[in-house]
């Protein structure tokens, strides 16, 4: 992206004939192209951590859900909305004898 160096607005590739050029919509000021414009840039998502503790599960509802690690057939389970509002809750649920906690 490039910025008018006057006033600072984002500046918009304009086509004039066959000559690409960069104007701002703001003030006057106009670059021209005279070569591809290539910028490679590398993102890196943070994917947010959701942290349960002991107390979340305390006075949550059971179910009848398998533990994945133990014989235990009943779990606390939390619901969140991790995901835009659109998009169904995740239940998260923890086993009520060893504690081990898991997400669907």
């Amino acid at each position: 992206m490039y910025f008018c160096k006057y006033c600072h607005n984002l500046l918009i590739v304009d086509t004039h004939d066959t000559q690409y050029r960069l104007i701002c919509s703001t003030c006057t000021y106009t670059k021209e192209i005279n070569e591809p414009i290539v910028k490679n840039t590398i993102l890196n998502h943070n994917t947010t951590e959701i942290i349960l503790n002991e107390d979340d599960f305390k006075y949550s509802s059971t179910c009848e859900k398998p533990c994945p690690k133990c014989d235990s057939t009943t779990a606390a389970f939390v619901e969140m909305q991790t995901r835009s509002a659109d998009e169904p809750m995740t239940v998260f649920y923890q086993c009520i004898k060893c504690k081990e906690t898991w997400k669907e």
